[in-house]
């Protein structure tokens, strides 16, 4: 006697579109989803039914389980664009699922993987520091499908595998320097090198800058809080708002291409501008660096360069910190260096 199965779906027509009736157990749980498949021809319908069925018993709430390309898309869309430095955690993400299996379960990501992809960073030239920010990628994800969609993960820290970095050495150009890089740019990233010198801004605010955002009656530069993040201000100094108000206003964005279109990218021109100034090429972030030095070198006041750095903590501004320790020297010897009266 032969024993038919029966199937776990079948699909039923509402005038030019298919519909779905899904009824199985995933785990001794009875699931039930009727939908419409959106097909109007009867194989592409049962083909739909069969990619539904698996995405119901592969879903992380009924197996506890997600993939580590798929705990990185959801974590990307809760988190990392809101990031006001999404773009460089979005370029490690697409390095690291190109590294790693991306179709692993987080669960079975083992030590030995850990290992295995530190050892394909060094291979490729990587350095402590960007290895300990593909770990802290790993260790993101970890923690938000553990603690936010109880998915299962691997037991063991992530701390474990930080590799022990060098004692930054902050490179940053001197005001004579960023003249020069000036006067040799191309006229659409000029006003850009100026704005990150005059505020510290990241790349990613630069290019994204609206004239909405902007206050001349108050002097300053707005920026609304997405999520659980605070909202923000950054002073316009009179060289910067001789220079906001040059600009020509035929977009939403305060610095266009030469075709008038939003830029989100300057690296090409960046490093045409250093070669015909014949500066050591530096990466565009070096301008951050070169804000909050010179402003500690000027101020001597950590906290100051914290606030006006947006930093989330003075041990990204302890960073800078050896900048002074030559004039806290010697400030020291001067005080103490005196011959006492007698």
């Amino acid at each position: 006697m032969v024993q038919h199965i029966r199937s776990p779906f079948r699909i039923f027509k509402r005038g030019a579109v298919w519909h779905a009736y899904i009824a199985t157990r995933i785990n001794g749980r009875r699931v039930v989803v009727r939908e419409s498949t959106g097909c109007s021809e009867s194989d592409a319908a049962t083909e739909w039914c069969l990619k539904r069925l698996q995405a119901l018993t592969t879903a992380p709430d009924v197996t506890n389980e997600i993939t580590l390309d798929a705990a990185a898309g959801r974590w990307v869309l809760e988190v990392v664009q809101y990031q006001s430095s999404k773009d460089s955690t979005l370029y490690r993400i697409d390095r690291l699922l190109k590294e790693m299996d991306k179709n692993i379960p987080l669960s079975e990501i083992t030590k030995n993987d850990i290992n295995r992809f530190i050892g394909s960073c060094r291979a490729k030239g990587r350095g402590p520091a960007s290895i300990n920010r593909y770990l802290s990628i790993i260790s993101a994800l970890f923690t938000r499908a553990r603690d936010y969609w109880d998915c299962k993960v691997p037991s063991y820290k992530m701390r474990q595998f930080k590799q022990k970095e060098p004692v930054e050495n902050i490179k940053f150009f001197t005001v004579e320097e960023v003249e020069k890089i000036v006067e040799n740019a191309a006229d659409h990233i000029k006003p850009i090198i100026w704005t990150a010198l005059y505020t510290g801004m990241r790349r990613g605010r630069l290019f994204g800058l609206k004239w909405e955002q902007i206050d001349f009656e108050n002097r300053i530069i707005v920026f609304i809080a997405k999520r659980n993040d605070r909202n923000q201000s950054v002073p316009i100094v009179e060289p910067l708002r001789r220079i906001l108000e040059s600009l020509p206003r035929d977009s939403e964005y305060v610095f266009t291409g030469v075709r008038g279109g939003k830029i989100n990218c300057i690296k090409e021109s960046w490093r045409a501008a250093l070669e015909k100034a014949k500066i050591p090429y530096r990466c565009f972030h070096t301008m951050r660096h070169t804000f909050a030095t010179l402003l500690l070198q000027s101020t001597r006041d950590l906290r100051l360069v914290k606030e006006a750095c947006g930093h989330s903590s003075i041990d990204m501004t302890m960073r800078y910190a050896h900048l002074v320790n030559g004039r806290v020297a010697e400030g020291l010897n001067n005080l103490f260096n005196k011959k006492p009266d007698t």
